[in-house]
């Protein structure tokens, strides 16, 4: 929790620091090698919760025609190129209606050059200078999109980016500073209000930022006890809705769990029926087997029948057959005595 409600102040705080035209300037012409020294040439054009779309970044503004977006980011956010193609689009769609140009014309409207810049400040490691690109999020990689963003993420921890941090004081300052919170805030026998006014003292007595947190304590100071009792109230109001939502989870749960209770009831009597109807078939099947046993008894006797009528059928061809011959030799027979006879009648 106590993570969160930092993160939240630090982005406030960067926010505050830089909407000072002059801490823009310092940062920009560090971060673009120039020189200008007009802070009222700066235009800023920070996002605060556009009516119809929840958007809303830390610092941008537009300075000799390049438009630059600056964000804060405790966490890192791989998702920076998608938001700053957001935050860009939004900020465009102004610019072009403030200047009445028209898009659907034919002439080609010159618009601020986009430079994307995240200052990380989390307690996790990452190098001085990380490259996020918007095609890193592509989801089909053997296609070559057609949009590209690039946003530099600038590690902005006092160990890191010293050259950065020694050309330009307010990064420098921002950076000790919350450098100091953190390691008073662990301290147990401090208050946040308590670190923050520590970490403020450490900065004007190593004069960084001296004048800003002379000027500044009380809005400084205030913008984490802000914060703390801001974030406590959203707490309170985020845990009221997860236990709401919990509740009507659970009676969601409770609901399904009868629902399966009945349809397992079901499942069980249909099983019950099923054990029943196998219990049935397994009787048929056994009056099956038996009557096919019987079938196949009843066959045996029939194929034994039929082998003793075949032997008494070849015995009867036998005596037919001896019959047969025996009927030739008697028509053999006849037939000499009938010669004979006529010989004998002749004779006379």
């Amino acid at each position: 929790m106590a993570n969160e409600v930092n993160r939240e102040y630090r982005s406030s705080l960067f926010s505050y620091m830089l909407s000072h035209k002059e801490y823009a300037l310092q940062v920009y012409n560090v971060l673009n090698n120039s020189d200008y020294t007009d802070p009222d040439a700066i235009n800023i054009t920070t996002l605060e919760n556009v009516v119809f779309i929840n958007i809303k970044n830390d610092v941008s503004f537009v300075l000799e025609n390049v438009f630059s977006l600056y964000e804060h980011q405790s966490t890192y956010n791989p998702n920076m190129p998608i938001r700053s193609l957001f935050y860009a689009s939004n900020s465009y769609e102004r610019f072009i209606n403030s200047i009445g140009a028209n898009i659907y014309g034919s002439a080609l409207i010159r618009i601020p050059t986009p430079k994307f810049v995240v200052f990380y400040n989390g307690e996790r490691e990452y190098p001085d200078r990380t490259c996020l690109k918007l095609s890193d999020a592509f989801a089909n990689k053997n296609v070559e999109g057609d949009m590209e963003i690039t946003v530099t993420m600038l590690n902005i921890n006092y160990n890191h980016n010293r050259e950065l941090l020694e050309e330009c004081e307010v990064l420098r300052g921002y950076s000790l500073y919350n450098e100091k919170f953190r390691e008073y805030n662990r301290e147990r026998n401090l208050t946040k209000a308590e670190a923050a006014n520590k970490a403020i003292n450490y900065c004007i007595e190593n004069n960084v930022l001296a004048e800003f947190f002379t000027k500044r304590r009380n809005e400084v100071v205030g913008m984490i006890l802000e914060y703390t009792a801001e974030q406590a109230e959203k707490d309170i109001a985020k845990l009221e809705r997860e236990i709401s939502e919990k509740e009507q989870r659970i009676e969601g749960l409770g609901q399904e769990l009868s629902e399966k209770e009945q349809r397992i009831e079901g499942l069980g009597q249909e099983l019950s029926e099923k054990e029943q109807r196998i219990e049935g078939l397994g009787q048929e099947l056994s009056e099956k087997e038996q009557r096919i046993e019987g079938l196949g008894q009843e066959l045996s006797e029939k194929e034994e029948r039929i082998e003793g009528l075949g032997q008494e059928l070849s015995e009867k061809e036998e005596r037919i057959e001896g019959l047969g011959q025996e009927l030739s030799e008697k028509e053999e027979l006849i037939a000499r005595l009938l010669e004979e006879n006529a010989k004998l009648k002749a004779g006379k």
